[in-house]
């Protein structure tokens, strides 16, 4: 993440604090490093249930919450308030994939599965888990697969009855895993390696078992209910992810920017980028499209394909996209988004400049103030902009917001629904 500009933002804003410096002295000090608590602010769906355990101590630094969570299934370090939001959801799904692998009908599912002819099986035990299990690493190795096998079928090469079964199986296998994900909840493409290899296992059995889950009659409970519906299976953008093959899936992405005015060249590199995975790809498409009549989105994805390095860049682009659609669909009508200083931001109807960050805890410290400082003579066509609005997904401290406030910024945190309080 070195070179990212997540990083950038990170170190530079440490704690979302863009202002215009004022002709007014600021003042001395700055906020301490916070001793946060996870029971303090978090939700209590998210903090504790049968199933797993949030520590009490949450560490924050470089913008993010740092969290750890105990569980039956391991213990699983968060880096960020909407990584610790999809833990917890997995979490869930873990304990019920386990309550699942121990009812009748999966037991039945799994003599059937031994029933299979030995050559599907060794096609089902092999080529498609070597192929689903790669692909929340990036899509490339998984694309590459199956773009051999399309090259091949076009330059007239005929594959054999054994090739058939693979191809078959993978994309039967591919698409039981994504319909168990989708009654899960869950993001098909997590890089949480203990809910793939059981997403793996159980997909197995009830694909070549030939049974059907139904995972929705299980018992959730009310905590736990609450964090699964953080995702909707009836968003367009998860419906086309739990529905679509991860070469069908980057096919609609790029129709959907091609439809956005979005040149060729911008939309492959952007599809291409290794950093995001089918899902964070897909769910950064689908903000761009919502932000209905904004001009300059190729603008973002530019910045978003050159600049991120991994999951955590990812994320932040993501989140930061969903942001801005939140503020564009909630009264902060934004026209279009440019890069200023090297940063994206986004420019009002009214003229003014939004700072759109996603972020988990802001506060004031040497670094906001450097590069607020830094921002003294930032001009829109030669003059100072109407005003200065900062959204943040997470929470600022008390003294960056009278900080901003004094200056006449308007600032509004906690933009996005998440784990927080």
């Amino acid at each position: 993440m070195q070179n990212s500009r997540a990083l950038i933002f990170l170190t530079c804003f440490a704690g979302l604090s863009i202002s215009f410096t004022s002709a007014q002295t600021l003042p001395v000090g700055y906020d301490a490093p916070p001793e946060l608590k996870a029971s303090e602010i978090l939700q209590s769906s998210y903090l504790s249930n049968p199933s797993y355990r949030v520590r009490e101590e949450v560490k924050t630094y470089l913008g993010l919450n740092h969290y750890v969570i105990d569980s039956p299934f391991g213990t699983f370090v968060t880096h960020g308030n909407q990584m610790l939001q999809e833990r917890v959801r997995e979490i869930h799904a873990l304990a019920q994939l386990h309550e699942m692998t121990n009812s009748r009908e999966y037991a039945n599912g799994v003599k059937a599965a031994a029933k299979v002819s030995l050559a599907v099986a060794d096609d089902l035990l092999h080529s498609p888990v070597e192929t689903i299990s790669s692909v929340p690493k990036g899509v490339g190795k998984f694309l590459g697969r199956i773009g051999r096998g399309a090259k091949e079928i076009g330059s007239g090469r005929q594959r054999n009855e054994g090739e058939d079964g693979v191809v078959k199986s993978a994309v039967g296998l591919s698409s039981t895993k994504r319909k168990l994900c989708a009654d899960l909840g869950v993001n098909p493409y997590s890089t949480n390696e203990v809910l793939q290899s059981e997403l793996d296992r159980v997909a197995l059995v009830v694909f070549a078992g030939q049974f059907t889950v139904k995972l929705a009659t299980m018992p959730i409970g009310g905590a736990a209910g609450a964090a699964l519906t953080a995702v909707s299976v009836t968003d367009q953008a998860n419906k086309l992810i739990y529905e679509q093959s991860p070469l069908d899936l980057r096919k609609s992405n790029l129709s959907r920017l091609m439809a956005m005015d979005i040149s060729p060249q911008d939309a492959e590199a952007f599809l291409a980028a290794s950093a995001f995975t089918p899902w964070n790809q897909s769910q950064f498409v689908g903000s761009l499209d919502r932000m209905t009549g904004v001009k300059g989105r190729d603008v973002l994805l530019r910045d978003a394909t050159s600049m991120s390095d991994s999951e955590t860049d990812a994320v932040f682009y993501e989140q930061t996209a969903k942001l801005i659609v939140q503020a564009h669909t909630n009264g902060i009508v934004i026209d279009r988004i440019v890069l200023i200083s090297g940063l994206p931001v986004c420019i009002g109807a009214d003229g003014s400049v939004i700072v759109a960050l996603h972020w988990d805890y802001a506060m004031w410290s040497p670094r906001s103030e450097n590069f607020a400082n830094a921002l003294e003579s930032l001009q829109l066509d030669r003059t100072k902009p109407a005003s200065l609005i900062v959204i943040l997904s997470g929470t600022m401290s008390t003294r960056l917001r009278q900080e901003l406030t004094m200056r006449g910024y308007r600032v509004q945190d906690k933009m996005i629904q998440g784990p927080l309080k």
